[in-house]
């Protein structure tokens, strides 16, 4: 099976890379007109012995609105404009990273963008919203990317939104022009994964679980035999992405998706929350809650009141996200090594398939000043930070433990791909099964293999002890969503993009839903009430916000 995912993986590669891949060989200025103005508009043509990052036969500059890391730490009398990776950048591309300005932290960063997109005087390049960036579009002042884009988006680059299925560089896509580069987040984030303590499965003689039966059977025993909770939830019932402690994947055993648009039997778009699904969902997780499977105090708790429960062993069972195996629970090893915890893709439907929504592969875009004229800069930077986000090149380190992370390359946006944790397993079980060998893989898959092993050689609790366990849990994350691949039904959002309407309304919506789906699960209101909060969540401003988002869906 994992020939197969990796052949897989690889074809679509390829195909999606050669895509428009054609750089453009007009030489020529293209005159636009634009506000009764003709504007002449930069054309490229690249250098045949240039793959993308070639520096820059001129020194150019970049001024930046830069979202800062509060975590970000610097040496050797290096600042956030001023430092090792920066100038490691600078040197490998010719090209000047100034900061028109910085924020620290995201609301510090949200409120001076849209302060800077309010004056419309805007730096070369900065990061925005989706609604920003449609709101800049719309007034015309960021550039066309298209042919800059088209030229010199290295093969790195390519493949990396090619894994998105399009859904990335489509939505930052209008009228046929490429206006923002959009970040790629990785997939994996928005899979639920059920995490069981296995020590005490192999105590209570407890197979591996398939089923939501399987999963209740399991909590039963837990609770009766070593006195645990029933399985620990918090109060974010569902967020389409890193949901610690949610219950995403019950829904979906439903092909129930809330918060998110889906497509209807018609092919239209509709919020997955008022489908009749999502009420048949609600119905069933209730039942949970009223037979103690679900423990009911979930409704008072958050994330880190679950992470006690859980790591003080009062908790045995709870879905969470392919890292939480490195946080919280790898804690646990450095004072029992006893502790065993497996992660599965469950519970699957009556057809043995695993259910999941997928969550935006792009939240961020990069936008780039209307008159600014030298996009090969920007895109050469981006290509430039996919090729060590990617592992394949490194930053030269002052020394060997000099603090480095991505939030410090020139540009705040995350360039991953889409399947970049499937990745991880498969390189790694690649060299497990002796299909590859270690030097076939990237240094950051090497360091993730090294990990694995260290484990093996040493066991887990010395692995933790040492931070040596970190690429160990990631892998076994990662495995548990690879392993599943051939019976997992992946669904995608019709659009996840954002209506002009949800300014004004969406809040109102949010606390309605968030307040009837509680009370439902609780026992407080009867699933009946659902069919109210539809009618309500349509009359205050859901059907309004659905034409929109139709509107804009048809426009594509």
């Amino acid at each position: 099976m994992r020939k197969k995912i990796v052949a897989v993986l690889l074809t679509g590669t390829l195909i999606m890379s050669m895509i428009g891949c054609g750089a453009s060989n007009n030489s020529e200025q293209n005159q636009n007109k634009s506000d009764g103005e003709t504007k002449t508009q930069q054309s490229y043509v690249r250098d045949e012995d240039d793959d993308g990052f070639k520096p820059l036969k001129e020194k150019v500059t970049i001024n930046i609105g830069k979202s800062e890391n509060s975590s970000d730490s610097y040496e050797n009398g290096d600042t956030s404009g001023d430092n090792y990776v920066l100038r490691w950048f600078e040197e490998q591309l010719n090209i000047d990273y100034e900061y028109a300005w910085t924020a620290v932290g995201a609301d510090a960063y949200n409120q001076k963008s849209a302060l800077v997109i309010s004056t419309g005087d805007l730096p070369d390049v900065m990061t925005v919203t989706e609604p920003q960036m449609r709101q800049l579009v719309k007034a015309g002042l960021v550039a066309d990317l298209t042919d800059a884009y088209n030229t010199y988006a290295s093969e790195q680059l390519r493949e990396a939104y090619a894994t998105t299925n399009g859904i990335a560089l489509d939505s930052a896509t209008f009228d046929g022009k490429l206006m923002a580069m959009p970040n790629i987040n990785p997939g994996a984030d928005g899979i639920p994964l059920l995490y069981v303590r296995g020590d005490w499965m192999e105590e209570l003689g407890i197979e591996d679980p398939k089923t939501l039966d399987d999963i209740c059977n399991i909590v039963k025993l837990f609770q009766e035999k070593k006195g645990s909770l029933g399985l620990v939830a918090s109060k974010s019932i569902v967020s389409v992405g890193n949901n610690m402690y949610g219950l995403d994947a019950l829904f979906a055993l439903y092909n129930s998706y809330p918060e998110m648009w889906v497509t209807d039997d018609n092919g239209n778009v509709m919020y997955g929350s008022i489908k009749p699904e999502t009420k048949t969902a609600l119905e069933n997780i209730a039942k949970l809650v009223a037979d103690g499977i679900i423990d009911r105090d979930f409704a008072v708790k958050d994330s880190d009141q679950c992470n006690e429960l859980v790591t003080s062993g009062k908790g045995g069972i709870f879905f969470g996200s392919w890292w939480n195996l490195q946080w919280p629970l790898s804690d646990m090893w450095k004072t029992d090594d006893s502790v065993k915890w497996n992660i599965y893709a469950v519970p699957l439907d009556d057809n043995g398939i695993y259910n999941v929504h997928m969550m935006n592969p792009s939240t961020t875009y990069l936008v780039v000043r209307k008159d600014y004229q030298n996009l090969e800069a920007v895109i050469k930077t981006l290509n430039m930070q996919r090729r060590v986000d990617s592992g394949d090149l490194e930053i030269t380190k002052p020394k060997e433990d000099s603090y480095s992370s991505w939030t410090m390359f020139p540009f705040a946006v995350l360039m991953t791909t889409y399947d970049d944790k499937e990745k991880i397993a498969i390189g790694v079980n690649s060299v497990i099964d002796g299909e590859a060998s270690y030097d076939d893989l990237t240094k950051g898959l090497q360091s993730m293999y090294d990990s694995w092993e260290y484990v093996q050689e040493n066991g887990v609790q010395q692995a933790a002890q040492q931070t040596q366990a970190n690429g160990y849990c990631w892998y076994r994350g990662a495995d548990a969503i690879v392993q599943a691949e051939d019976h997992m039904n992946r669904v995608y959002a019709s659009t996840y993009a954002k209506a002009e309407t949800m300014d004004k309304k969406w809040a109102t919506l949010e606390k309605l839903e968030d307040e009837t789906f509680l009370q439902i699960i609780l026992g407080e209101k009867p699933i009946d009430e659902f069919d109210k909060f539809v009618e309500q969540w349509k009359s205050l401003g859901g059907d309004e916000i659905t034409a929109e988002l139709q509107e804009m869906v048809s426009s594509k």
